[in-house]
């Protein structure tokens, strides 16, 4: 009778523990599928992973991205590139590239892939992630100006890189309209990579540019797609995201509308969440997060010119900013490679340089214009050299993970209704700045027909 009666109680407990639990799980499903519901554009994967750093379980998100990104991007050379957007207007074929028809027929000039067997490695920068040693200079088959890559060799176990030798002219003042094609670091290039294409264009002058090419010859796998522009020539200004920083009173809020959305040209991706430990936020007159000295800034002053520099030595702290935005320490700064200066940083759950995901960064380059790269799957010091690799002067880095990195043109300028249309084809929703966004970003615009006051 005993041992029936204690049998029934650990019966009871069980369901009611069972019940306890199928409670929780319905409650945690409820309330993921309400957040989802509230963030339809967003992927599946990011909105589960946003609900549950919103619900104070971000070290279990970290740990989970961590494991399903450690393994380390293909040696194999990638056999296409990311750019997902067709250029507004006619472009020059990549001569080195393009071969033309022999039937006699000259009219008609093809972009077909090179003929050319073995592949062709010719690295034009020694990287940490990819030194030029005594190996890779005899596999160099290029034939123009590389002699003087090989000088550079004995800093293959630094992790402070050369600036590329046609990027030395950082005294000049003058902002090149395009910016120069990028050399690629494999051969055969495939069709386009590292030639810039006028992707957005404003009163038929064209003002955002656009290209895709594989940075690391060591990496081929790894794809970077990069959009520049000249921040003299545009607007820019930083939007609040409904969780980052959240809030109420925003004159930018989490989506463009108004009547600045006529006069808008493109807009990309901000910096981490807070919980990451970045460094400052100041916008509209409001410290979100305080400055941190040394810290790589995105600034953003009153007529609406950008930069990016380093908080308290290229960025003063004088001076009336209408915003600011920090991540983390520079990755590049006067045009080396610096991020293992900061061994103590988490540059995205990255500690050891185990991590490999899509990363955003962005930089003002050596020519002066500003330059967006999104590139994957990289680890923080591949990223760093990626930067290096093209041309960046100072840079930071931006939201890392599934399809946070994003950069948007818009179609159909001047006019009530916008489309956006994304560079790369790993980003997500090309209207997510038109509808509403999680995150805080920024946005470029027209300060010819932008009217007054109607973004901050």
């Amino acid at each position: 009778m005993r041992i029936a009666s204690i049998r029934m109680t650990r019966r009871l407990f069980l369901r009611v523990i069972g019940g306890l639990i199928a409670a929780f799980l319905l409650g945690v499903a409820f309330s993921i599928t309400q957040y989802v519901r509230a963030h339809p554009r967003d992927p599946l994967q990011q909105n589960i992973a946003s609900w549950a750093r919103e619900n104070k379980m971000g070290p279990v998100v970290d740990k989970l991205e961590a494991w399903l990104h450690n393994d380390p991007p293909a040696v194999a050379p990638a056999d296409s590139l990311a750019l997902a957007i067709t250029p507004d207007t006619e472009a020059p074929t990549q001569t080195s590239t393009t071969l033309t028809a022999s039937s006699g027929q000259s009219s008609t000039t093809t972009s077909v892939p090179d003929i050319i067997t073995p592949l062709q490695i010719r690295p034009t920068v020694a990287t940490s992630s990819c030194p030029i040693d005594n190996t890779a200079a005899t596999v160099v088959t290029s034939t123009t100006t590389s002699s003087s890559s090989t000088t550079t060799t004995t800093s293959s176990t630094t992790t402070t890189v050369p600036v590329p030798e046609a990027t030395t002219s950082t005294s000049t003042t003058t902002i090149p309209a395009k910016p120069n094609d990028i050399p690629s670091q494999l051969l055969p290039a495939l069709p386009g990579e590292g030639t810039w294409q006028a992707i957005m264009r404003v009163r038929t002058k064209p003002l955002v540019y656009a290209t895709s090419i594989r940075p690391l010859w060591c990496f081929g796998s790894v794809v970077a797609t990069m959009a520049t522009f000249d921040p003299t020539r545009v607007h820019t200004a930083m939007f609040n995201g409904t969780e980052m920083p959240g809030g109420k009173g925003w004159k930018n809020g989490s989506k463009i509308r108004g009547t600045a959305l006529r006069s808008l040209i493109a807009s990309f991706n901000g910096g981490f969440r807070f919980e990451h430990q970045p460094g400052g936020y100041v916008t509209e007159g409001k410290t979100v997060r305080k400055m941190r000295e040394g810290y790589a800034t995105l600034a953003i002053s009153q007529d609406g010119t950008s930069t990016v520099g380093v908080w308290g030595d290229t960025i003063t702290k004088e001076g009336s900013w209408a915003s600011l935005r920090q991540n983390l320490p520079p990755l590049v700064h006067n045009g080396k490679s610096v991020y293992a200066n900061y061994p103590k940083v988490d540059w995205g759950n990255d500690f050891g340089n185990k991590v490999y995901n899509f990363r955003s960064a962005v930089c003002i380059r050596t020519d002066g214009l500003m330059m967006f790269v999104a590139v994957g799957k990289v680890n923080i010091g591949m990223l760093a050299d990626t930067l290096v690799v093209l041309g960046c002067k100072t840079g930071m880095e931006l939201d890392i993970n599934g399809q946070w990195p994003y950069f948007a043109v818009y179609s159909d300028f001047g006019k009530a209704t916008r489309w956006g249309k994304i560079i790369d084809n790993r980003m997500g929703d090309p209207n997510r700045h038109l509808n509403g966004s999680t995150k805080e970003f920024f946005a470029l615009f027209d300060p010819e027909t932008l009217p007054i006051g109607a973004v901050k």
